[in-house]
Order: structure tokens, then sequence, then C-alpha cells
């Protein structure tokens, strides 16, 4: 019997042989992320002069250096018991244009995998989607659709990663041209706690899979980040046999304007008279939904919570968004209850159904750490930012939808309305990564208070390429 999607133990054992055939099958960093420091990504485009040869040779590629879930569990599990590092990691991912030049006929990938964005491809929405710059402006080896695939490598030894990323360069460019590679090197403070390049910690709220992760989040009572294995995998079925799932995959290249993100931050300070470092600091933590060091807003007014990172809240007691505002990002991007006035402790389930995996990593070299003491000079404009990727089960029912309907939305997140009262003002924009058009958002002077000053906050983000891949299942790459 095939794994059904809908009907598992939540969060799943990795090591109970019930899931053995699809974590074997199953690409790796999709239920739990790869861990490594550094990464290369590496987009290519088929000659497609010859597709069986290039099917081949993409699949003896894959067949070396990809990674399958059960391949990192194991080295995860021999880490973390007896200190030896993983192997290098790897995962491919495919275009909707990948499987025409490999050979698939159109309608046979559109009725496989038949979400509307993949097909489609990012370039075509992204006016309509996500007000992202025009595709003619976004970098070389992006703007004119060509990508096919991109092979993400991925290790802590970063010399080692680099002589590994050579080799295979050197053999996919047997049947194919490299359009462009990204290097990822993740930014993290000194007890390891991952940031991006505005200061703040990253990465946390994320769905979890498996029990091994969820004995780290602590008291779950209020928000359990645990998900179903449908909001993140569906089945292959170009591969053949059972328990093939794969997930759709999402990247964008984000270029952070740090310096006019910090004066900005300062600004709205002055704007809200904060005077001393607390309370200053709570400026961008309204922005972000989260001080620099991970305490969230809706817990504190200061940073220092322990501990730092806590998950386990929702916005029940904040319904008027005056101690986290509705716009703040973590709020935005994960309303928590906010859609519907449900504030149980699983959260509605649409609402829900809306998470995506997140994978992104920091690019770019700078001056100085962000931890550091920086002049204004230090803090990079340009060529600094995050690698976003997400994998989810429907780029059109999560990725797109969060995108769209929620960060660049600004009527969301607002009070629920009752008969009576007047109407909430408008939200204004997710102030880090909502695009255009720019709009005003409201921020209280005081945690809990009901005063508020209106202030733009936004444009600190540039979208400078992307696309929308599928991560096959192992068979399917097998069967290449």
């Amino acid at each position: 019997m095939p794994m059904d999607l809908n009907n598992h133990p939540q969060p799943i054992d990795p090591n109970d042989d019930q899931f053995r055939p699809m974590l074997t099958n199953l690409q790796g960093n999709i239920l739990k992320g790869h861990g490594r420091d550094h990464t290369v990504h590496i987009f290519i485009k088929l000659n497609g002069k010859d597709p069986a040869s290039e099917r081949k040779q993409l699949g003896e590629v894959a067949e070396r250096f990809v990674t399958s879930a059960i391949q990192q569990h194991r080295e995860s599990e021999q880490f973390r018991q007896f200190g030896i590092p993983g192997s290098l990691f790897g995962n491919l991912f495919l275009t909707k244009k990948g499987y025409r030049s490999l050979g698939f006929a159109d309608q046979e990938v559109s009725d496989a995998l038949p979400d509307t964005l993949f097909l489609e491809g990012m370039a075509e929405h992204a006016a309509d989607n996500f007000n992202d710059p025009e595709p003619a402006k976004w970098e070389k080896g992006y703007k004119d659709g060509e990508i096919d695939a991109m092979l993400l490598l991925a290790d802590d030894d970063v010399g080692f990663l680099l002589r590994q990323a050579r080799t295979i360069i050197a053999k996919l460019e047997e049947v194919s041209a490299v359009l462009t590679i990204e290097r990822g090197n993740a930014l993290r403070t000194d007890s390891g706690e991952g940031i991006e390049h505005f200061g703040y910690v990253d990465g946390r709220s994320q769905p979890i899979y498996f029990e091994t992760d969820l004995k780290n989040e602590g008291n779950i009572d209020k928000w359990n980040p645990v998900e179903k294995l449908k909001i993140v995998l569906v089945p292959d079925k170009l591969a053949e046999g059972e328990d093939a799932f794969g997930s759709y995959f999402v990247f964008r290249k984000l270029e952070q304007d740090v310096r006019r993100f910090k004066m900005r931050e300062q600004e709205l300070a002055d704007k809200l008279g904060f005077k001393g470092r607390e309370e200053r600091d709570r400026a961008g933590a309204m922005a972000v939904g989260r001080f620099e060091d991970g305490t969230p807003l809706m817990l504190s007014q200061t940073d220092g919570f322990i501990p730092l990172k806590d998950n386990n809240f929702t916005y029940e007691k904040d319904p008027s968004g005056l101690k986290c505002p509705f716009h703040a990002h973590i709020r935005k991007c994960n309303p928590r209850g906010d859609t519907t006035g449900d504030f149980s402790p699983s959260g509605d389930e649409g609402e829900r159904s809306r998470r995506i995996t997140r994978r992104g990593i920091t690019y770019g070299e700078r001056n100085r750490h962000p931890d550091a003491f920086q002049a204004l000079e230090d803090l990079p404009t340009e060529d600094v930012g995050l690698l976003f990727m997400c994998f989810q089960s429907s780029i059109e029912n999560q990725f797109a939808f969060m995108q769209s309907t929620w960060v660049n939305n600004p009527l969301f997140a607002r009070p629920i309305f009752r008969p009576g009262t007047p109407e909430a003002p408008d939200t204004g924009l997710d102030p880090v990564i909502g695009q255009e058009p720019k709009s005003e958002q409201h921020w209280p002077v005081r945690r809990g208070g009901n005063e508020s000053k209106d202030f733009e906050f936004s444009g600190f983000v540039t979208m400078k390429g992307g696309e929308f891949f599928f991560a096959p299942s192992i068979p399917f790459l097998r069967g290449l």
C-alpha cells in the first residue's frame, strides 16, 4: 500500500519502517533542512540536441550527487551521536521547460504536475501575482526564461564544495550550458544562530514533520508547528512504483539594501519619539515581528526574552495589532488565526494550509559581520541578500497566495470587523518583503497602547530573478 499523505501519524518517526520507502524515494532538504553553511546553485539550459543522451547524463549526475531523505537522516543521526559531518549534499530541480527538453510531452507533464504557476513559469506571473520588477530587468540567466534545471550542492567545507562543483560543472557542460551560478554562505552569530543581512535571527517558525525535530521545540500548547506531509509533498506521477513523492520548489534571489533599511529603522524610531536603545530597538522589531535576537514582539517589549526564539504564541491576546502590528513580517506571513478570528491551539486548517517550508540562505560579502559595530559606509546597499527557497505542495495555493494575498495586500490583516464598530484602517505592505506600490503602515507609539502614527516602511528588498521548479523523486531521477 502506498503511503497516504492525508492519513499518517503527526509528526512522523523517520526511524519507523513504514516511512522508509517514502524517505528512500524522496530528495533530502524537503522535510528537514540540509544544515550546511555553504551552497552552490548551478542553473543550466540543456542543449536540446539529443534528449536521450541528456537524460542519461543528468541521471548520472543525480545518481552520484543527489541526497535522499533517508541518507540525510542517517547522516544527521551519525553527526548527533558521533560528531561525523555529513557528506556533500545535493538536490536536483526541474522546470516545466526542463521536462520538455528531456523529451517529456507538455500534456504528459501538465497531467502529472498540474500546478498552474509551475507550468507557466515565474516570469509569466511577475506583475499580476508578485508586483516583481519586469523580467527584462532581472539578472542575466533568469530574465530569458531558459532555465531547465538547477543543481543545489551544499557542504560545510567551502573549498571542498567548490572543487566538487567544478567537477560537476564540467560534466554538465557536456550536455548543457551554465546560465548562472549562485553561492550561498550562511551568516551566524557567535552562538551559532542563523541571521539575515538586516541582522535578525532567521529560520524560525518552520513547519515540522519529524518527531526528532519536535523534541527541540519546547512548549507547543499555544502554537503547534507540526504539519501534515500533504502541505509539502505530492505524488510524482512521472515516476514508476509506489511511494514516489516530490515537491514544488520556488527560488528567488532577493537583494537587500541594508543601509537604507537600518537608516529607516532610526527614522521610524524618531517619528515615534523612542528614546534609549531598548525603546529604539522596538522600531525594527515592529517591522519584523521579532527583535534581532529572535525575541517575539508578541511576548516581550524588549529583547532578551527566554527562550529567545520562543515560537509558542498566537495573536489571540492582540486582536487589534497593538503589541505586534498586523503589518509585521512574521504576522503577515504566518497570521496564526488573524484570517478567521479562531485562535485555537492548532489554528485554522485553511490558514495553516498556506504555510511554506523555507530553505533560504544568505549570499554576498560585506565589510563587517551584521553583529559587529558598523559605520554607515560599512552597511551594503547592493550585492547582498537572500537566496530565498521554499517547498510546498502547491505554488499557486501556498507561496503565491501568501505573497499576493497577504504580503503585498495593504488590506491584510485587520481586526475582525464587527457591526457597529468603526472599520479599521488599511494595514499596509509587509515592511520586509512587500513589493510596490508602497503604502503607509500604522505603528503603535506604545506597545499595547491605542495611539499610533503613520509611516511608510518598505522597498528595501529587490527581486533579481528566479523560477518555479519541481523536486522529482529519486525513482524518477534514476529512470532518466
